[in-house]
């Protein structure tokens, strides 16, 4: 799966890929929270969004974030913080797109922020969202 261990996905003849950094994997994540949080807070401004209490706000923003993610892994290979970062999420078995079901697995673990902290424990920097979804974060192509 790695240069570094001089792994070589049987589906593939090209070259094996680099694992995605935890730092750029972190960074992506804030770039989208944020980029969440920026879009419901210029929907409450504009009055497209009701603003409720502090409880369901929070809420919202999740599920927006649930939204976002599902799409941005259904349809590509990358959001927009992944984008920023060059790296993309891909099936661990394949190396195609995650579809919607992974997609959507890998988007309401990863909104409980405590799936993603338990990569920084495990050898390759997969966390739990990983594992349930099948999915990797590689480096992506320049």
């Amino acid at each position: 799966m790695t240069r570094e261990r001089g792994g070589k996905a049987t589906e593939t003849d090209g070259p094996g890929h680099d694992l995605a950094p935890l730092a750029g994997r972190f960074t992506a994540l804030f770039i989208d929270w944020v980029s969440c949080l920026l879009l419901f807070y210029l929907l409450s401004w504009t009055g497209l969004w009701p603003t409720p209490d502090p409880f369901t706000s929070n809420l919202l923003i999740a599920s927006l974030f649930i939204v976002y993610y599902t799409a941005c892994l259904t349809f590509r290979d990358q959001s927009l913080g992944m984008a920023i970062m060059r790296i993309a999420c891909v099936r661990a078995d394949t190396g195609g797109r995650l579809g919607l079901w992974r997609a959507l697995v890998r988007s309401v673990l990863l909104s409980l922020v405590l799936p993603a902290l338990t990569a920084l424990g495990n050898r390759y920097g997969l966390g739990l969202h990983d594992v349930a979804a099948g999915s990797v974060m590689l480096k992506a192509d320049a």
